[in-house]
């Protein structure tokens, strides 16, 4: 019988063939005929083998092909029936055939055959929901919910839908190739294309690796396979190809990750999320920051897709129950963003190490007694917050993992506590402070961790509270004591010669009026170079420090009235050329200090005021 296996399956099945012995074969890189291979060499019994009765249960079938017949059409056929091949291979018999061998090998091997290291690359199991499916399935997938959004090609509404079904993948290729002609050797290109940037940069083991605590291609993946956010991977190669800065591409990334952590914290609803980064932002050529900022923030606080609010975030620390892996990622991403830039004695092990605790035990009655005015109810949702959970890098021993608080952080004998494994972990540092570990305890947790979050994946949405209120900028915290003193939450005032004790946003509001007043001749384009856009707080949405009213109508954002003076008493200014402007109000402690300076340089005294909850 001859046999021609595929590129990568012929050295390996070359080497089996010709050993001299029984004995395993070590390889450096496995595959499926080597494993084989090696299981029957172990587990074959030479005595029980009858070779007539395995030959009963192999059956050979011959077809006999005439000249002109296909037999492609043949081989679609056949394994359409039978044993399911992957998109790749389906595809690759269809863009090529013998006549175009050195086409494929020029083309398409180097991307997904070249040896055996990227050919387990593209036949990596991926779990996409309820499927596991081939890796380069997954791509394939990706790729045709890029394609159909090809405003050249113009694929109907209906075909799209079709399209984007995962069942009948390899069809709607070619249904997409034959209804809209589409030419083959430039789809290759295209694919091949985006092949080269899948297999640089989507990693399905990111779980078994290093994740950096800035935003990146490695945090994408960890929400890809690890929060198994793998609706987002055509936006996300989508990006990778058409926005080249790299520094705008990972401002991108970060935003949506923001997006997704704090609809993962709050548990929102992810129906049409599909929709949003398969069809949506690609269609609309959402290709920068700003235009993300604003297709996202223009969705209704009640609507299924909106950003959740600071508020919802410090809400769900504190009341909302998860899954053990969603929990323990949504700590792991803030860990390794707490601990981005700092020194530590020891290095972060890779996710897939760690394990998920509950500080005080789910079977708390035994040794957690409820203190006076504590129900069981209200016991009962502390043990499953966000704040009562831990990321421990080994799990605690049976016997201490259900005692007493002192015994769990401390351990007993051999068997070691919370303190041991908390070494060098941000996310626990207080926690092991603790004397005791009760309601109150849990609470303050969950404020720190929520305040964590809302710092490491901010919404840049406005403040919720009435523009013209200066007594905003208040605290969304519960004031509970703290002994580390993580929870405090800064109130800090300024004041500008002598007067009252303003917040940021009524503070530049009143020195672009006094300056206005000592250099009343200025023009706007005059203030505009003083009150200059690189002194705005970086990732709000903004038109600059200062804005015209022709400019502020003209912007499409729903929250534009709230991110400038527009409401605020005496908030609409002029300039000595007559035109009518507004001043930003969005500003955080690290963006006044520009502010600050600006003020002293032009003569203005002064004082700032700290305060804390």
């Amino acid at each position: 019988i001859a046999i021609l296996h595929s590129i990568n399956d012929r050295n390996d099945f070359q080497a089996i063939i010709s050993l001299d012995t029984d004995v395993p074969y070590n390889a450096s890189v496995p595959s499926n005929i080597i494993n084989a291979y090696n299981y029957f060499q172990k587990n074959i019994n030479p005595d029980k083998l009858d070779i007539d009765v395995l030959l009963n249960h192999v059956i050979f079938i011959g077809i006999s092909l005439q000249q002109g017949e296909d037999e492609q059409v043949i081989f679609d056929t056949i394994n359409s029936l039978g044993v399911r091949l992957t998109t790749g291979e389906l595809l690759k018999n269809y863009f090529f055939t013998e006549s175009t061998r050195e086409e494929y090998e020029e083309l398409w091997m180097p991307i997904f055959e070249k040896d055996r290291e990227l050919a387990n690359y593209w036949d990596a199991e991926v779990v996409s929901g309820r499927l596991k499916r081939a890796n380069i399935d997954f791509f394939f997938t990706a790729y045709l919910n890029i394609k159909i959004q090809d405003p050249a090609i113009k694929v109907s509404t209906d075909h799209k839908i079709r399209y984007r079904r995962y069942e009948g993948l390899f069809n709607n290729y070619k249904d997409l190739i034959s209804t809209y002609n589409l030419d083959k050797k430039s789809m290759i290109y295209d694919i091949l294309d985006y092949a080269l940037l899948y297999h640089d940069n989507i990693r399905p083991d990111i779980a078994k690796g290093d994740i950096p605590g800035t935003p990146g291609i490695e945090r994408m993946n960890f929400l890809i396979f690890v929060l198994e956010y793998t609706t987002i991977v055509p936006y996300v190669l989508y990006l990778l190809k058409n926005v080249t800065d790299i520094q705008e591409r990972n401002a991108m990334f970060g935003y949506i990750e923001s997006y997704i952590l704090r609809r993962q914290i709050c548990k929102s609803d992810n129906k049409n999320f599909s929709d949003l980064f398969s069809e949506n932002l690609i269609v609309n050529r959402i290709v920068s920051l700003e235009s993300l900022k604003d297709y996202l923030e223009n969705k209704d606080d009640d609507q299924a897709l909106a950003i959740p609010r600071d508020s919802k975030i410090v809400s769900a620390c504190h009341h909302q129950w998860y899954a053990n892996k969603k929990a323990l990622a949504i700590l792991y991403l803030l860990e390794t963003s707490i601990r981005e830039g700092k020194p530590h004695a020891t290095k972060l092990y890779p996710f897939e190490r760690y394990s998920l605790e509950h500080i005080m035990p789910k079977s708390w009655k035994e040794n957690w007694p409820l203190r006076e005015g504590t129900t069981e109810e209200q016991r009962g949702e502390s043990v499953y917050c966000l704040g009562h959970l831990a990321m421990l890098p080994s799990k605690l021993n049976a016997s201490i993992s259900n005692a007493s608080w002192q015994t769990k952080k401390e351990g007993i004998g051999k068997n070691l506590g919370i303190v041991h494994y908390a070494s060098d972990i941000e996310t626990l540092a207080d926690v092991v402070k603790q004397d005791t570990w009760d309601e109150s305890a849990i609470a303050n947790r969950a404020d720190w961790i929520a305040r964590k979050a809302i710092e490491i994946w901010p919404s840049y949405l406005p403040e919720e509270d009435d523009a013209d209120d200066d007594s905003s900028e208040t605290t969304l915290f519960d004031t509970h004591s703290s002994q580390s003193g993580n929870l405090s939450h800064d109130y800090t005032r300024f004041s500008l010669d002598g007067g009252p004790a303003t917040s940021k946003r009524q503070f530049v509001l009143n020195l672009v009026k006094a300056y206005q007043s000592k250099y009343p001749e200025c023009t706007y384009t005059q203030l505009k170079e003083v009150f200059n856009d690189n002194l705005c707080t970086n990732g709000h949405r903004h038109i600059g420090l200062l804005c015209t009213d022709a400019e502020h109508k003209a912007w499409d954002n729903k929250y534009k009235d709230k991110r400038y003076s527009v409401r605020y008493k005496d908030g609409t200014l002029r300039s000595a050329d007559g035109i009518n402007f507004y001043v930003n109000t969005q500003w955080s402690l690290d963006g006044m200090e520009g502010i600050l300076k600006l003020a002293k340089a032009n003569g203005f005294n002064v004082r700032t005021i700290s305060k804390q909850n």
